[in-house]
């Protein structure tokens, strides 16, 4: 079957160094992608997701998440429209009554042709599943291609044993490559120099710097994930907006005290790792994965090592009194806003030919490049029939 591109092929000849990221609007196949939150779904409970623009569903059954296609192989209604699972291993189809068995996708009966050749030979599609750190991760991919291990998907101390994790889930209406972009822009520190998050931490954000182009490193060994490292070095910060000669905004300064190492780094898939965020000590992670064109799902997840169980109460207990009203209701959700307000214009696929990037974008670029050179796919319309 040809694959049916999503952008124009003139387009793509125009950016050759990154062709493969921007034609994967829908995303890029055979990873590990972040589906829920382990809280979201207790023992014998059924959640639909759509990752890439593929409908998948989820069920545990006796403590392990299992995954298959939200389609009936018969006549390609949703199972999700009328869930009805009759015992803890299977889920019938609501139309005609075809059974699959939810770990391996095995058809165990159908009650509309209870005697067809079908039973026991079809299967509909499986996705395998691992959960680490209170997050469900599927892998979405050809069957043919063997899943990687889960430690080369994730950011560097992210599976740590004494790394405990809280955060939340937003639905960001723009598409996935928003994400990444958006946590290592060098210049956008502009947008946050209003947020509390600052003055509660007593933190310095210039409103601008001269970034030093090369700080950056490539992470790209065969056994680990991959990723580019912002290792944030400046020559000159700028702390006031000057018009006309007067000063018409003024960035939040504490001096040196309040200037704190601040690391981001971005990781195949698409993870952003900011080291000292949103506090001393603290770590975010977070996920960018693709519903489909126009959408995607963001995982704002903050982690904390712990020695005790005394201090792992003491986080969670502090995530959800500070830093998720302060940070991720607040810092990150400015990030959301440009998201979508950006969504507008890159929602023309010209839009990535006619951008007027500068000197200090160069951490877009080679992400980008990083992202196109280890592609295994690109997820395409023939994928979703």
């Amino acid at each position: 079957m040809a694959t049916q591109p999503l952008v124009d092929p003139e387009l793509l000849a125009a950016k050759k160094s990154w062709k493969e990221y921007f034609a994967a609007k829908l995303g890029f196949r055979n990873h590990w992608y972040v589906a829920c939150f382990s809280r979201e779904i207790a023992e014998g409970e059924v959640l639909a997701r759509k990752i890439m623009g593929e409908g998948i569903l989820l069920r545990r059954i006796n403590g392990k998440v299992h995954a298959i296609r939200d389609r009936c192989i018969h006549r390609g209604v949703k199972l999700s429209d009328k869930v009805e699972c009759h015992n803890a291993e299977t889920i019938t189809c609501w139309y005609h009554g075809f059974t699959f068995r939810w770990e391996d996708g095995l058809v165990t009966a159908i009650v509309g042709a209870p005697e067809s050749s079908a039973v026991g030979t079809k299967r509909i599609k499986t996705y395998p599943v691992e959960e680490a750190k209170g997050l469900v991760f599927v892998f979405v991919g050809d069957a043919d291609f063997a899943a990687p291990p889960l430690r080369h998907e994730c950011p560097p101390s992210f599976l740590d044993d004494a790394v405990v994790v809280e955060g939340d889930c937003r639905v960001v209406k723009s598409n996935w490559r928003l994400g990444p972009e958006g946590g290592i822009d060098e210049i956008h520190r502009y947008l946050h120099r209003e947020a509390p998050l600052l003055l509660n931490t007593k933190s310095s954000l210039p409103l601008g710097h001269k970034a030093v182009r090369g700080q950056f490193e490539m992470v790209e060994d065969e056994d680990g994930p991959k990723g580019l490292i912002d290792h944030f070095k400046a020559e000159k910060m700028y702390f006031d907006a000057q018009l006309d000669e007067k000063t018409v905004v003024r960035g939040v300064n504490f001096g040196a005290e309040g200037r704190r190492a601040v690391y981001a780094s971005v990781w195949l898939p698409a993870c952003l790792k900011v080291e000292g965020f949103p506090g001393p000590g603290l770590t975010l992670f977070e996920w960018y994965v693709p519903i489909d064109e126009t959408s995607h799902r963001c995982f704002m997840t903050i982690g904390s090592a712990c020695a005790t169980d005394e201090e792992a109460d003491l986080f969670r207990q502090a995530y959800k009194a500070r830093w998720k009203p302060l940070a991720v209701d607040g810092f990150l959700q400015q990030d959301i806003m440009a998201r979508e307000s950006a969504q507008g214009f890159y929602g023309n696929d010209r839009a990535w030919l006619e951008e007027c990037l500068v000197e200090d974008d160069f951490m877009l670029i080679e992400w980008r490049k990083l992202r196109a050179r280890h592609c295994h796919g690109i997820q395409t319309l023939d994928h979703l029939l």
